[in-house]
């Protein structure tokens, strides 16, 4: 039935021909009509527009839908919308932006950077700005049909926290370099590096490397060899089954063959020309120009092999996010295995938040009552013994860096759990072709492919594995 103004007490020769639904979320207005209208009567727009206002849909008219109502000489008989709100816009997270330092690199005609080609390396000096925050924003109100206001949800803040060999400006919205060096960007903070640099392939008289800083490798890094960073590593050769560990990211320009053996394992993304055979592990995304095949990849965020020939055969690929490509699978029907979804990770950090933040709360309750104690004693103007000072300067500093775990607990707790919903959300998506003999896996749900499908994206829904043209 049509919602009526309070005010309304007489019915007008509209209300036994028209009626008026609203929808639920009151973001959509719809008019029915349900006999014709009386030929003597002559409906004007004015006339229209003042009967939809009294039953209190003021916002969001549809003008030109209105003119078909008043143009239209026999009944309508398919429901028309006659208003629609406007949906709140929500705040913008806060977030780290990086500024560039970018290597001196070669593109082709189609904008593709070739790795192999990189010139320099970028570096900072002492005293440069490396990145800034960027705050979150209070987000648009939206407006419901009856004129009613949507609050829109603000972003969420972080606390911008110095890195390695950075410091927070005064204004609490820069990073500073403290050094020269190369600079690695985490999440919430930047830090900067010293730079070691092997001027060829690694090899005996270089030995395994083990460094604080970023590493930058000018050739290949053959099986058995060692390397690991704090830092980013560049190796501008190709990797053997070699094992190259970064809390980074990991640059590989000429390729990865890793006959079954070594790891490739970064706390960032990693970007490669191909992986052959090779084991990978990343934290964030996985970057490939060429192929990936008969290699095990797992990744927290997403596989892209989408440029050059693009194709992923053999092995399993496992990507908390998205996997996209241009073909997965061959016309030799190879089993390859996609798993996407939660990272089982994630749900371990969860965990060791949950359990930081628990043990950070009742140390700091501990804390608070043993420095109540002394200012107590303050109070009552006895004079604190040297040692009780001591303790209590402890107890402070503590207390400081106990509450900045807690806080930093909270939020990777915040944004773990917006990670574990996004990860009902995951896909596959295939530009061209995905082959016979695919596996695909999410979470406890599993499809085989059996017959070649182009064009596509693969997502759940519904409980269901939906397989839809792009």
């Amino acid at each position: 039935m049509p919602i009526e103004s309070g005010d309304l007490n007489t019915m007008t020769p509209l209300d036994g021909v028209f009626e008026i639904i609203i929808s639920k979320d009151k973001m959509n207005a719809t008019l029915i009509q349900n006999q014709k209208l009386e030929a003597e009567y002559l409906l004007t727009m004015e006339q229209l527009r003042s009967w939809i206002k009294e039953h209190g849909v003021v916002s969001g008219i549809n003008e030109s839908n209105l003119k078909v109502i008043i143009d239209h000489v026999e009944p309508i008989t398919s429901p028309i919308v006659i208003a629609e709100g406007k949906s709140p816009i929500n705040g913008r997270n806060a977030f780290l932006q990086a500024n560039q330092f970018g290597a001196e690199t070669d593109e082709n005609e189609e904008g593709q950077v070739d790795l192999k080609k990189v010139i320099t390396i970028p570096s900072v000096s002492q005293g440069q700005t490396v990145g800034r925050k960027v705050e979150a924003t209070a987000g648009q109100s939206g407006i419901n049909v009856f004129g009613e206001e949507i609050p829109a949800k603000p972003g969420r803040d972080f606390i911008l926290r110095p890195g390695k060999n950075t410091a927070v400006s005064e204004d609490k919205l820069s990073l500073i370099a403290q050094v020269d060096g190369q600079q690695c960007i985490d999440r919430k903070t930047i830090h900067v590096y010293p730079v070691y640099e092997v001027q060829g392939d690694l090899d005996m008289k270089t030995g395994n490397i083990d460094f604080i800083g970023n590493v930058t490798i000018r050739g290949n890094v053959p099986a058995g060899f060692k390397v690991k960073a704090k830092g980013d590593i560049r190796i501008q050769g190709t990797v053997e089954a070699a094992t190259i560990i970064s809390e980074g990211s990991i640059f590989v320009a000429a390729g990865i063959a890793g006959q079954g053996k070594g790891l490739i394992k970064a706390k960032k993304d990693i970007h490669t020309t191909f992986i052959n055979q090779g084991n990978v592990e990343a934290d964030g995304d996985l970057h490939v120009n060429q192929s990936i095949l008969h290699s095990k990849c797992t990744v927290n965020g997403s596989i892209y092999c989408n440029k050059g020939k693009g194709n992923l055969v053999g092995g399993q690929l496992s990507a908390g996010k998205e996997i996209f490509a241009k073909e997965i699978g061959n016309s030799m029907h190879t089993q390859t295995e996609l798993f996407i979804g939660v990272h089982q990770q994630v749900l371990a950090d969860i965990e060791k938040n949950k359990k930081i933040l628990t043990l950070a709360t009742g140390e700091l309750e501990k804390l608070n009552k043993l420095l109540h104690v002394f200012e107590l004693k303050e109070k009552q103007g006895q004079v604190l013994q040297a040692n009780e000072r001591i303790m209590k300067l402890r107890v402070r500093n503590t207390l400081l860096q106990t509450e900045e775990k807690k806080v930093t607990a909270q939020e990777e707790l915040t944004e773990l759990n917006e990670e574990l919903e996004q990860g009902q959300t995951g896909s596959v998506r295939v530009e061209r072709s995905l082959l016979p003999n695919v596996t695909l896996t999410f979470g406890k749900y599993r499809r085989k492919i059996t017959a070649t499908h182009q064009n596509v994206k693969v997502f759940i829904m519904d409980s269901e594995i939906q397989i839809v043209p792009l």
